[in-house]
């Protein structure tokens, strides 16, 4: 990889003037100022670069310069910055944008894949090469040329004229600079033990070894980190270069990091299953024998999720896996163990079907296992399934101030459910907001997933009076909702996206079919309107496919926009004496407005003479009758 290294003129001309010239630089901006001193760090003696590092004062970004010295000019010129004052302090120039903090003492290391995908290292950034491009001082009457070539061929090998080009240096010689720095790292800043934890993980073996003789260890709050903070930037960061290490890179990098842990463990999460597991990547090495038996004694077994690792085992077909989870007492359980037998049979799993089969076999007390299963029964019989305590396990719900209970949440896996009357001493009165729906907020996939496919059938106690929005939303399998007589408000698109919904009874003191209510529900073939209701919400019917006859009782007074738009079979709907206002949408001018029949040439609407309804079909060219 190579870059071009080039500044203003006028900087430039700064710094060809330092020549044996003594420069007032008092007025230059810091950006300025670390632009001067960076070319000439590329371009100059270490004499130079403290004299040029004087007559500049005060530098408040040298980091950049710093590690320009390290990875391409030596120990000289890296000695020169420091006693100058130079250090690995990242201070952003004001106006520069960019969120994080950029680490120099980075261009020690020899910055491979690791380091440039997991911690964003910049591939356009000339510290971070394998060799530059530098434009010297004394082809400054060249420079304009020079500048665009640079930029026409960034991407290119060849030089411009005059250009000079600058190799990273030799790993060995990077390490004599580790030592000396390691010596000096309170005046530079450096924070050995993170360049010692940067090191380990991107394979960079001689630069930790001298960080090791030097007697650097990674930082007290590292280690503590690793072994007990999951959601901390040092877990953060250490999780994400696991995902980019080879099979054997992975290996000696934490098995390095293990050994500084003072007899720790590391913290587990679902990141480091993702590292070593994931199919769309096609990685399999975590179950590889040695590497699973690796993870299990380095990494802290309680955040594990066992049953998944087991189920990816077996997936795996690997015995060995799960011989290995044996040994750590994974399959003592017995509920857990049947868990996996089941697991791999339905999966044809017969090698690992027969190696937990016989498992079972060698190692299980039956009669002790009956005894508790017996016992386990027995409570439950004996338990009280109107208690609170039991419908905790099924029913999410909360208490209002009146004393009555609100339904906010199904548990279950009932394909067909009965809500209660009473939880407790408390009657329920409402089923809340999204209750049944799998577009709720904090749901697990399985839970969403059963909403969706499952539920067919939901029956309401006579206790209900309300109904809130979305509850039913988005159960595609429910066939049939029971709505008692006594509910008075049924919440917008409570029942909209039910695919399967071809029986629902909506109770007679409904006063309004709210917006949205039986949206897409595309096999429903008819709805009875409560005599009640005075007024019907846009989109109510829309998208409902077989529905054919529609009759809007007397009473209502309002329809809303589009309220039958996609009814694609909708043949016959009466409209009353009483309705006063039908909606029309327009998206824009050019379309003109849409009828509530929008798209259906086929509907009859049946009026009485002389009647809003009548007018509004002869405005909007619907046939009608009377």
């Amino acid at each position: 990889m190579q870059f071009r290294f080039c500044a203003t003129l006028s900087l430039l001309l700064d710094v060809f003037r330092t020549k044996g010239i003594i420069m007032d630089y008092k007025n230059k901006s810091q950006k300025d100022k670390c632009a001067i001193l960076e070319h000439a760090v590329l371009t100059s003696s270490p004499e130079e670069v403290s004299a040029l590092y004087r007559q500049l004062g005060e530098v408040r970004m040298s980091a950049r310069a710093l590690g320009l010295a390290c990875r391409f000019r030596g120990l000289a010129h890296v000695q020169a910055l420091v006693e100058s004052g130079a250090n690995f302090i990242y201070v952003r120039h004001e106006g520069m944008g960019g969120f994080y903090e950029l680490h120099y003492w980075l261009t020690l290391l020899e910055v491979n894949d690791v380091l440039r995908r997991a911690e964003g290292v910049d591939k356009r950034d000339a510290c971070f090469g394998d060799y530059i491009w530098v434009t010297p001082p004394e082809m400054s009457d060249l420079f304009q040329q020079t500048i665009y070539n640079g930029m026409k061929e960034s991407s290119g090998a060849c030089a411009a004229e005059g250009e000079i080009r600058l190799c990273a240096l030799p790993v060995e010689q990077r390490a004599g600079i580790v030592k000396y720095l390691c010596a000096h790292r309170e005046s530079a800043c450096l924070d050995v033990e993170e360049l010692l934890f940067y090191a380990v993980m991107s394979s960079n073996r001689q630069i930790a070894k001298v960080l090791k003789e030097c007697g650097v260890h990674l930082s007290r709050q590292r280690i503590t980190k690793l072994a007990q903070d999951g959601r901390s930037n040092e877990w953060h960061s250490f999780s994400h270069l696991l995902g980019y290490l080879g099979d054997e890179e992975f290996l000696e990098a934490v098995g390095s990091i293990v050994s500084e842990m003072d007899g720790n463990k590391l913290y587990y999460t679902e990141s480091v299953y993702e590292a070593n597991y994931n199919l769309y990547y096609k990685q399999y090495r975590l179950y590889r024998p040695d590497f699973f038996q690796f993870i299990l004694e380095n990494f802290n077994q309680k955040k594990m999720n066992k049953t998944k690792l087991m189920r990816g085992a077996i997936d795996q077909d690997s015995v060995a896996c799960l011989e290995l989870c044996a040994q750590n007492g994974w399959l003592e359980v017995p509920r857990r163990r049947d868990e996996m037998i089941k697991y791999a049979s339905d999966n044809g799993r017969t090698e690992c079907s027969a190696w937990l089969l016989s498992y079972k076999n060698r190692t299980a007390d039956f009669a002790a296992e009956r005894e508790k299963a017996e016992k386990a029964m027995m409570r439950r019989l004996n338990v009280n399934p109107n208690s609170v305590a039991e419908r905790k396990k099924i029913w999410g719900f909360e208490k209002r101030e009146d004393g009555t209970v609100i339904i906010t949440r199904y548990k279950g896996k009932n394909t067909e459910i009965d809500v209660p009357e009473k939880i407790g001493d408390s009657i329920v009165t409402a089923i809340g907001d999204w209750a049944f729906s799998p577009g709720a907020s904090r749901l697990k996939v399985e839970q969403r997933e059963f909403l969706r496919r499952s539920l067919t059938c939901v029956r309401l106690p006579d206790t209900i009076e309300t109904i809130g929005k979305g509850a039913f939303w988005g159960c595609w399998a429910l066939e049939q909702a029971h709505v008692p007589d006594g509910v008075t408000a049924i919440g917008e698109r409570a029942f909209a996206d039910c695919r399967s919904l071809s029986l629902v009874k909506l109770p007679e003191k409904l006063t309004a079919i709210s917006s949205e209510l039986f949206r897409y529900c595309k096999v429903l073939p008819e709805v009875t309107i409560p005599t009640a209701v005075t007024t019907i919400g846009k989109w109510a019917f829309h998208g409902c496919k077989v529905l054919e006859i529609v009759v809007v009782p007397e009473g209502v007074l309002e329809i809303g926009q589009l309220v039958f738009q996609g009814c694609e079979n909708l043949k016959s709907v009466v409209l009353p004496q009483s309705v006063q206002k039908i909606k029309n949408y327009t998206y824009n001018k050019k379309t003109g407005p849409q009828t509530i029949f929008d798209g259906n040439v086929d509907v009859t609407v049946t009026v009485p003479p002389k009647s809003y309804a009548e007018k509004y079909c002869k405005r909007n060219g619907i046939r009608y009758g009377n």
